[in-house]
């Protein structure tokens, strides 16, 4: 969401992300041996610098699961790791202000993602792959857009914002053991309007492309794809400066290289809370479509 001089927008939220499915390019597989969880508690600050600069920060905690052996006789085995997540660092930059005038909004905006976590995690004395890390180790630069388009007849709001970031390299354990995460682009269009008892929806279609991973230059395979997923959600105002979002998010279609855990399922929640400072005092109102 864009914001304006003086506005602050604060979201919690809460996301559940369970790895159930194995698939193959566009095939699902039934002989899957492991499944993961990730848990993630993400904070958003997006405050406004000006009526067209506005910066955005988040942080995350994250908490992630692997079990494995699902089909052996002798037993599963489950690994869990935790810890702080990487974080993030935007500027961003209104070209359109929607107003009462102007239905459209238009922003931009650049940063980079922050390293702050932590990617030597072991089990049992030995170093556990890279996805079951809290963190990549490596900077990242971000780019981001977002354009909105609200129809008054109709009461709803037509939006599309997309991001990019081009991954940096870890050197997880010594010189000669360095990991790229593969460059990832996320695009996102959706529709949001009120519906009866102050209740709101939004309806998104999101997708998500990833390069293959690398390691010491050499693409790894059994990474990257393409996913496009459908997420309905439902907001309600808590009171004039506090609402809540539920969503939920299944897959569409998947296309993934090589033979891959991928997601069956997302569940997430959000609180938002929305502080609009004015010349003449102050004014609560509610965050729009994310």
């Amino acid at each position: 969401m864009a914001v304006s001089k003086g506005n602050l927008l604060v979201g919690l939220t809460w996301e559940h992300n369970n790895i159930s499915d194995l698939y193959n390019g566009t095939q699902e597989l039934t002989n899957r041996s492991q499944q993961r969880i990730t848990n993630t508690a993400l904070l958003e600050v997006n405050y406004g610098l000006s009526n067209h600069f506005f910066v955005t920060g988040t942080l995350t905690f994250i908490n992630k699961q692997r079990t494995t052996g699902l089909q052996n006789s002798s037993g599963e085995e489950t690994t869990s790791t935790q810890g702080i997540g990487d974080g993030l660092l935007m500027l961003k930059y209104n070209l359109l202000n929607q107003s009462l005038w102007n239905p459209y909004q238009l922003s931009v905006g650049a940063g980079a993602k922050i390293p702050i976590a932590k990617t030597s995690l072991q089990s049992n004395g030995l170093s556990l792959n890279a996805d079951m890390q809290p963190g990549t180790g490596a900077w990242d630069g971000v780019g981001w857009f977002l354009f909105s388009r609200t129809f008054r007849s109709a009461n709803i709001n037509l939006h599309m914002n997309g991001s990019y970031r081009s991954t940096g390299t870890n050197t997880r354990f010594n010189a000669s053991d360095r990991y790229k995460f593969g460059n990832e682009f996320v695009s996102v269009l959706g529709v949001s309007g009120p519906m009866a008892d102050r209740f709101s929806y939004s309806i998104i279609v999101k997708y998500r492309t990833t390069s293959s991973d690398k390691r010491n230059g050499n693409v790894l395979p059994n990474t990257g794809g393409e996913w496009l997923n459908f997420r309905p959600g439902v907001g309600y105002p808590l009171s004039d400066r506090l609402s809540i979002q539920l969503n939920g998010e299944i897959p569409l279609y998947q296309n993934l290289k090589g033979t891959q855990p991928t997601t069956s399922y997302i569940l997430s929640g959000s609180l938002f809370f929305y502080f609009n400072k004015s010349e003449t005092g102050f004014n609560y109102g509610h965050p729009g479509s994310r």
